[in-house]
């Protein structure tokens, strides 16, 4: 058979060293920091466990095993609605509606088939979250890459694009401002406040990705852009992958009310409604246990692998490498000095079974970024973090183009 696929299905990337780090990461002696897992350790099993007992032991099974609202379970969109008012601070039921997705990178394809045609054009960082830049490509749409200066996507370049763009082709712009993946940064309140006047002044709307905003480990929360918007160019995403367990693929939209219908139309032609069961579970956790005491817990329990993970990474020589030092999330991203060869380096961690995920694999070219590579700090364990990074500095040491000869010439010894 020749298959003829279609135009948008094309054009989505796979990115060969994506499926190596993959590969390598299915050894059963593989230390991994390259995707971001949660370990097992972190999930509220007997809680979870106790609240599916309840609801089996209802005599109506149907709340959570029929068919439900598109939109989501009533239960928990109520519970949902008032931590994001009172907690996150991103939710007024005056000017949102919230909508239940079946995790956050769905709450992005929605987004796109809503706002975009073919041809428009969605603004993101250059280095990013692939599954955000397939939704784009997805259905036609470009992203337009921009380069981080700082902790910020470079605002004066956005402008300058924005400016440009008399055809009016953007529409979105993609940021995942809290706790950037992969490079761990936060955007300042002052560059928060600056991209959003210019999504106002300019008519583009906002898509604020905030799957580990929860997740602070060291200084004081920044404000989300959502929690400053008074005309409705925000869309605001998160999700309990990171914050319960990945499989509940239990995300959500805070949607400005004027745009709700159309990206709900939009989800309707996806599937019926997210996971009922889920949402159920989700939504008895946060009002008949202490869902912020497990939030604390994750917390402390991620600060301990961030720290020490930072720690040994300080013992490295900044000639080698250096890394941006985020306040918190899932991720830190190394970079190599521009004297080491690449390919040695990562030669050398996939035959000694370490998986990264090298910088190229999350941008929006895959291309550019060839010395940087994300290293998850969550999943592994802290014996695992302490060798995995030994064997990462020696990696460096073996890709110095300098001294190269000499360690492996002390290594066939």
């Amino acid at each position: 058979m020749n298959y003829q696929f279609s135009n948008r299905i094309s054009k989505i990337k796979v990115n060969p060293l994506r499926a190596n780090a993959r590969k390598n990461m299915e050894h059963p002696d593989v230390i991994s920091f390259a995707y971001g897992f949660p370990p097992e350790v972190a999930f509220p099993s007997k809680q979870l466990s106790e609240i599916s007992q309840k609801l089996y032991d209802l005599e109506n099974h149907e709340t959570f095993l029929q068919y439900g609202p598109s939109e989501g379970h009533p239960e928990f969109l109520t519970a949902l609605g008032k931590r994001l008012s009172s907690v996150v601070n991103v939710y007024d039921s005056d000017t949102d509606d919230l909508m239940v997705v079946s995790g956050s990178t769905q709450g992005m394809d929605l987004t796109v088939k809503a706002f975009c045609n073919e041809g428009d054009i969605v603004i993101c960082e250059a280095q990013t979250f692939s599954g955000a830049v397939n939704s784009i490509r997805a259905y036609g749409a470009e992203p337009l890459a921009i380069p981080m200066k700082g902790e910020t996507i470079d605002l004066d370049l956005v402008e300058t694009a924005l400016i440009a763009d008399v055809d009016h082709k953007i529409k979105l712009i993609y940021l995942i401002p809290t706790f950037q993946n992969p490079l761990g940064t936060s955007m300042p309140l002052a560059d928060r406040i600056r991209i959003y006047e210019l999504a106002k002044t300019y008519g583009v709307m906002i898509f604020e990705d905030d799957p580990y905003g929860d997740l602070l480990y060291e200084g004081e929360p920044i404000p989300k852009i959502k929690s400053f918007d008074t005309e409705g160019v925000v869309i605001y995403s998160g999700s309990f992958s990171k914050i319960l367990a990945p499989s509940t693929r239990v995300g959500f939209l805070v949607i400005p009310k004027m745009a709700y219908q159309m990206v709900l139309l939009g989800k309707q032609t996806s599937d019926s409604h997210t996971n009922q069961y889920w949402q159920l579970v989700a939504a008895k956790f946060m009002t008949d246990y202490d869902f912020e005491a497990h939030i604390e817990g994750l917390r402390e329990l991620y600060k301990e692998k961030f720290m020490l993970m930072m720690a040994e990474l300080d013992k490295i020589s900044p000639d080698l490498m250096t890394y941006i030092r985020p306040a918190g999330g899932y991720f830190l991203c190394g970079k190599l000095s521009d004297a080491l060869d690449t390919r040695r380096f990562y030669d050398y961690l996939i035959a000694h079974q370490v998986a990264v995920i090298p910088g190229n694999v999350m941008s929006v070219e895959q291309e550019g970024f060839d010395k940087y590579f994300r290293l998850n700090f969550t999943k592994p364990t802290l014996t695992e973090i302490r060798k995995g990074i030994k064997i990462i500095s020696d990696a460096l040491k073996v890709a110095s183009i300098s001294s190269s000869s000499e360690i492996f010439e002390q290594e066939a010894m």
